[in-house]
C-alpha cells in the first residue's frame, strides 16, 4: 500500500454493526486490492463499550475472508471527530448530532450512504485518487447539486432484529463501500 491519503471515522450508534462493518469492510478491501494506506476507525455515540462486532455482520465479513474478530466497541470522542478527515455516519441523526456538538467538522461529515450518493454525482473521475481532505471539499461542493438527504441517507440499525434486516443494512453498506473504494483507487 501507497502512504497514507488521510483517515475516516464511521460513526454509529452501539458502535456493534454499521460503523465497524463499514471500518472493517474497507479495510479488508483497501488491503485486497493494494489501495492506499487510509486510517480507518469507528466509535459510538452509546456504544456498547467493549462488546465484538454483530454477529452476522463479523460472519458476512469472515466470508469475504476479513477477520474482524478482534474488534471492541467504543465511545465517541471530540478527539476522533477533530483528527479525521472524513467523517461518515450510519445515520442523519448522528449527522446532527455531531455537527450541533463540533460546528466545525460540518463540511467534513456525512452520512455514509450521503457521501456515496455525492460521490457519485461528482462529474466522470473527478476525484479518484485524491486524498480525503480533497474527497470531502468535492462531496461537501456536490451537496448543493446532488439533492437534499432524506431518509434514504440512513442505514437501518440492524441491531437485534432479523437476519433479513441485518441483510439488507449490510446491502446498503456494500453499496457505500464500493463507491468509496472506486474513488480511494487511481485507475
Amino acid at each position: 500500500m501507497t502512504e497514507g491519503l488521510g483517515s475516516i471515522l464511521f460513526v454509529c450508534t452501539g458502535n456493534v454493526c454499521r460503523s465497524p462493518y463499514l471500518e472493517w469492510g474497507l479495510r479488508g478491501a483497501l488491503e485486497s486490492t493494494g489501495g492506499p494506506a487510509i486510517r480507518l476507525s469507528s466509535a459510538g455515540l452509546a456504544p456498547l463499550t467493549g462488546h465484538p462486532m454483530s454477529s452476522p455482520l463479523l460472519d458476512r465479513l469472515l466470508d469475504r475472508g476479513i477477520d474482524a474478530s478482534e474488534f471492541r466497541a467504543r465511545g465517541l470522542t471530540e478527539a476522533m471527530v477533530t483528527r479525521a478527515d472524513v467523517v461518515l455516519t450510519a445515520a442523519r441523526g448522528h449527522r446532527q448530532f455531531l455537527v450541533r456538538q463540533l460546528p466545525s467538522a460540518a463540511t467534513r461529515t456525512f452520512t455514509a450512504l450521503q457521501f456515496a450518493r455525492l460521490l457519485r454525482a461528482l462529474p466522470s473521475r473527478e476525484g479518484a485518487g485524491a486524498d480525503l481532505p480533497t474527497l470531502a471539499r468535492l462531496a461537501h461542493q456536490a451537496r448543493g447539486t446532488a439533492g437534499a438527504s432524506t431518509e434514504h441517507d440512513d442505514i437501518e440499525d440492524p441491531w437485534k432484529r432479523s437476519r433479513r434486516v441485518y441483510a439488507r443494512s449490510a446491502a446498503k453498506m456494500d453499496e457505500v463501500l464500493e463507491r468509496v473504494l472506486e474513488h480511494l483507487i487511481r485507475r
